[in-house]
């Protein structure tokens, strides 16, 4: 069955995992702009506060990223990121095709040097391989 984008809902959840020491963010429905941003900025307050260098994104159920958040995620959030030290990325990969090709768009402007990124189906095979890196 095919998620329905009807339902307007939004919702993110950002935490902390002690035993692969990484931020986790689920980010679920549809976000504003605003909204998107808003959240993006607790995910890098804790970041920060953590000292984390690895994050986990289940944005599984998030249903868009639009093409100006985008680029203000590739331009303005991921090098702030990097500069409060992330260096790690496992992404689950969404189920909404569009948000699929917005992430992968955006993955790919990275450089792979100085931020790794992997996609995965799954937040076991996720979580393992960040506590593997």
């Amino acid at each position: 069955m095919t998620p329905s984008i009807a339902d307007p809902s939004f919702a993110l959840t950002v935490g902390y995992d002690a035993d692969i020491s990484c931020v986790t963010m689920t980010w679920k429905g549809y976000a504003t702009s605003r909204e998107f941003r808003e959240g993006n900025e607790r995910i890098l307050g804790a970041l920060t506060e953590r000292r984390a260098t690895k994050l986990l994104g289940d944005i599984k159920d998030f249903v868009l990223i639009g093409a100006d958040d985008q680029h203000w995620l590739s331009s303005n959030w991921i090098p702030r990121a990097m500069d409060a030290g992330l260096r790690t990325v496992a992404m689950i990969t969404p189920v909404f095709y569009f948000n699929r090709v917005a992430v992968e768009s955006v993955g790919q402007m990275l450089d792979p040097e100085a931020l790794i990124l992997r996609y995965f189906d799954n937040r076991d095979a996720a979580r393992q391989w960040l506590g593997s890196v």
